[in-house]
């Protein structure tokens, strides 16, 4: 290798050479590689046991072991899953349960493979996670919470992956669905200009895309909630945060018109990604969602 290495810079022509094939493998390999790192690493927050109420249990998804909450409400209420985005825990929900639990509902908070004290290294931006969130709902099944159906609620990737999940499910009463972006490759294609300044031409970004399929054995043509909204049956309650630049209205308002309704879809003024929750309209409309929608 060596002596190869010598051959080649030993000419003008060579070293050209050399600098072409070093500088196409950092940006055609080394630079793709590290951003699909970026698309599928995960963060770990701190987490504590449950509070007096709840019930740790873990379900299994893909052959990882998922942490999740239960609650048990009423059987004439639907069981509610509630499902967290990027970087984030089961905890920071158990506000949202607290609520649902005061209506009578049965309560689910689960962390997501890779977050929380769930078991994974990656995510997939609510690929696998959809499995995940089936894995939540066949916990609930099996355990005679859901006789009367279930309501998914998410957040962002959270969010992507409820809608994925609820697609074809005749048992899926309701979909409550917080800033959710319309297909992977637009979201990551608008997120690499947003962050990076990145135009969406550069090669960058499809094969950095490919990078994170290979890695994590999913298909980035099936993360479309566009196509998930046209084969949900429930109703759909999109919510966009009106000062998101994440998941802009524009983008919520695609999955929304592909869902056949009923519907509703609320624009929460002012809130950045994720925080229509601290809106003071947030629960009178949900819960009035939830009420019309005879829940």
């Amino acid at each position: 290798m060596k002596s190869l290495l010598r051959g080649l810079t030993a000419t003008r022509r060579g070293r050209i050479l050399t600098r072409v094939v070093f500088y196409g493998v950092a940006v055609f390999v080394g630079l793709p590689l590290g951003f699909s790192q970026v698309m599928i690493g995960t963060v770990r927050q701190p987490t504590r046991d449950p509070l007096a109420g709840w019930e740790e249990t873990w379900v299994s998804s893909e052959g990882l072991r998922l942490r999740a909450w239960v609650r048990e409400g009423e059987t004439r209420r639907p069981a509610v899953v509630v499902v967290h985005g990027v970087g984030d825990t089961l905890e920071s929900y158990q506000g949202v349960a607290g609520v649902l639990a005061k209506r009578g509902h049965t309560v689910l908070l689960l962390d997501l493979r890779g977050h929380g004290r769930s078991e994974g290294k990656h995510m997939t931006l609510g690929g696998r996670e959809r499995e995940d969130v089936r894995a939540a709902m066949n916990r609930l099944r099996a355990s005679g919470l859901a006789e009367n159906g279930l309501v998914l609620m998410g957040y962002s990737m959270g969010a992507v992956a409820v809608l994925r999940a609820a697609a074809d499910q005749p048992d899926v009463r309701a979909v409550v669905a917080e800033a959710p972006f319309d297909t992977y490759r637009d979201t990551t294609r608008h997120h690499a200009r947003l962050l990076y300044k990145l135009p969406g031409w550069v090669p960058l970004i499809p094969i950095a895309i490919a990078f994170a399929e290979w890695r994590t054995g999913f298909d980035a043509d099936d993360v479309d909630a566009i196509a998930a909204a046209r084969r949900i049956r429930a109703p759909l309650f999109a919510i966009a945060d009106g000062a998101d630049p994440r998941m802009p209205d524009a983008v919520v308002r695609r999955v929304f018109d592909a869902h056949a309704g009923p519907k509703r879809m609320w624009v929460a003024p002012g809130v950045d990604h994720v925080g229509a929750l601290f809106h003071p309209e947030y629960w009178p409309r949900v819960l009035a969602f939830l009420d019309e929608s005879g829940l």
